[in-house]
């Protein structure tokens, strides 16, 4: 039976990932959290348990700890078990903030996978590491344009913020260690958005922001251009295919774009989609450059109201994203899932937009949440 340490049980992937892993029956999952004591992480087994739709099996056990704290927050005891049963460590815990400090995104992405290797490190040193999993981004690509290879990382391109820098430095820092001889597979996601079938998600972020101020008719005026691709993915296909990829001794050595790729949707595809089902106005585009220098000083006093403070924000987050994104070349998840693929991406986008809207966005009933 293997034992595998999973990073990030709480968040949106790893919910997701948790009963898929779980479904076999040769599977031991410990799953790290953070938790003050025996009751808090009793509490947070039965609330994850309720979430994710994991079984309740005693193959789930949970570990008290913290990613960004020291030696990933563990116990002198608990670290003796880990590295006494994992065999296979899946590191999923991330912040998803565009807007962290750059000290802030470091501490969650990159000093957090430096603590995981130095896990792996450990296990190697004693002959127990079968594998490791790390979930980067396909955004470590930055500002590129064109074709995206899996097989590309830092390029010496620029990155549109934190979140992008300190993902690509850690993927960096992987890439390293598998040079080194540690066996080890990249999953990139692109954008992940609801559950392909129901729309449903516990994570209202990255795209639903835009959708919801379109939606609100809060703002229909789009800087930058309608060529833009939007790649999305939906959760459950997600944690289908990373957990395919954890089984798979094949995938070892291996960064992988779980993504939609030459089939990604165009911003004028996704509007069109948007507009009908909602039944709002058509999209109104305007150069990103004349937006700067003409209608945003114009929009001045209105950005200072509470709504346009909120819009504001999330403008200054994925404006960039609407300018351009590159194509993530797909050559490695094709060989390797090649009965994988995503789901069309207008049939998703429909069905998340429909369980977004249900939901007023996730303010109907406080589902808003960030990875942790």
């Amino acid at each position: 039976m293997s034992t595998l340490l999973l990073t990030g049980a709480t968040g949106h992937v790893g919910a997701a990932l948790l009963p898929r892993l779980l479904a076999d029956p040769d599977q031991r999952v410990l799953a790290l959290v953070r938790a003050r004591d025996a009751d808090h992480l009793a509490r947070r087994r039965r609330d994850l348990l309720a979430e994710s739709g994991a079984p309740d099996t005693e193959r789930l056990e949970l570990v008290a700890g913290d990613t960004t704290a020291p030696g990933l927050g563990l116990s002198d005891p608990d670290r003796a078990r880990v590295l006494d049963q994992a065999d296979a460590v899946l590191h999923c815990a991330a912040s998803v903030r565009f807007d962290l400090p750059e000290d802030k995104a470091a501490a969650q992405n990159l000093e957090a996978t430096a603590s995981v290797l130095a896990l792996c490190e450990a296990l190697a040193g004693r002959g127990r590491l079968r594998r490791y999993d790390h979930v980067s981004t396909c955004y470590v690509a930055g500002d590129r344009r064109g074709r995206v290879l899996e097989t590309e990382c830092d390029q010496g391109q620029g990155f549109r913020n934190s979140y992008e820098w300190s993902k690509c430095q850690a993927e960096g820092r992987v890439r390293a260690a598998m040079e080194r001889g540690l066996p080890a597979c990249i999953h990139r996601p692109s954008i992940v958005v609801g559950d392909s079938r129901t729309g449903a998600t516990r994570s209202f972020n990255v795209l639903y922001w835009p959708l919801k101020i379109y939606a609100r008719g809060w703002w229909r005026t789009l800087p930058g251009r309608l060529d833009a691709r939007v790649d999305l993915v939906p959760v459950d296909w997600l944690a289908q295919a990373m957990v395919a990829l954890h089984r798979d001794p094949t995938s070892l050595g291996r960064c992988v774009h779980l993504a939609q790729g030459d089939a990604a949707l165009t911003i004028a595809e996704t509007m069109a989609r948007v507009q009908a089902v909602t039944g709002g106005p058509p999209l109104r585009v305007v150069d990103q450059a004349r937006y700067r220098r003409y209608v945003r000083p114009l929009l001045w006093p209105f950005f200072q109201t509470a709504r346009g403070r909120r819009i504001r924000r999330g403008g200054d987050a994925y404006l960039p994203y609407c300018a351009h994104n590159p194509l993530f070349d797909t050559t490695w998840r094709d060989r390797l899932l090649p009965g994988l693929p995503p789901p069309p991406p207008l049939e998703v986008l429909e069905t998340i937009l429909r369980f977004a809207l249900d939901r007023d966005f996730g303010e109907r009933d406080g589902a808003a949440r960030q990875d942790a």
